[in-house]
């Protein structure tokens, strides 16, 4: 893969997004100790950290993530894998409760979802929803979803409306799940380097310029 560098200018407009983009990465307590003032050295714009992998499983780095990233100029984002086995409010009230002691993100709160957790898709769908709606009630700002092209039969193209964060690996332009027209982040690579993170990082693009990227954080 091409170092983070390449990832800054596109030279050419792409058929499958705009012509400029932004690199991230997003990150967990897989990673490690990060050094942030290093991400950012490397050309890094932003990053989501992980705050719970449903109820049961707390985050222990994203306090210190999510400080650092504000300190070291990353504008930062907070994402909560989504569990549809588990009450979809308590995991939204869960993410805020973490999240809002330690100020402001920049970037809009984000559903990951990876799995129907063993419930039927009408049951994901309705209790993501939930999660959706108390979050954008909650913050007044349109939460995200991040996904991939596998989950969108099991989404049934319902959420189109929330701007998305597609994960999709090993192509040059994503294929995006039933229902949207367009990705607003791009999960391109699991196994990234960069400097500051010890192992493999995923890596992520923001589809715009930096001028659009802030305005994320209006409603």
């Amino acid at each position: 893969m091409a170092g983070l560098a390449a990832l800054i200018t596109v030279s050419a407009p792409d058929p499958c997004g705009p012509e400029k983009r932004l690199p991230g990465i997003d990150v967990s307590s897989y990673q490690g100790t990060v050094d942030w003032r290093r991400v950012k050295a490397a050309g890094v714009v932003f990053a989501f950290a992980r705050v719970s992998d449903g109820l049961e499983v707390l985050d222990q780095r994203f306090a210190e993530n999510f400080a650092a990233m504000k300190r070291a100029g990353v504008r930062r984002g907070a994402y909560q894998f989504f569990r549809a086995s588990a009450d979809p409010r308590a995991q939204a009230d869960l993410m805020l409760a973490t999240v809002r002691p330690l100020g402001l993100p920049d970037l809009p709160l984000v559903a990951d979802v990876e799995t129907a957790d063993g419930m039927p898709p009408e049951v994901l769908r309705e209790r993501l929803s939930s999660w959706l709606e108390r979050i954008e009630r909650r913050t007044r700002r349109r939460p995200l979803v991040y996904t991939s092209p596998s989950m969108g039969e099991l989404l049934d193209g319902q959420l189109g409306d929330y701007p998305l964060w597609v994960a999709h690996y090993g192509v040059e332009c994503p294929t995006l799940p039933d229902g949207w027209s367009r990705w607003t982040f791009w999960q391109h690579s699991s196994d990234g380097r960069v400097a500051g993170v010890n192992g493999p990082v995923d890596l992520d693009l923001f589809a715009g310029t930096l001028r659009e990227l802030r305005r994320l954080k209006r409603r």
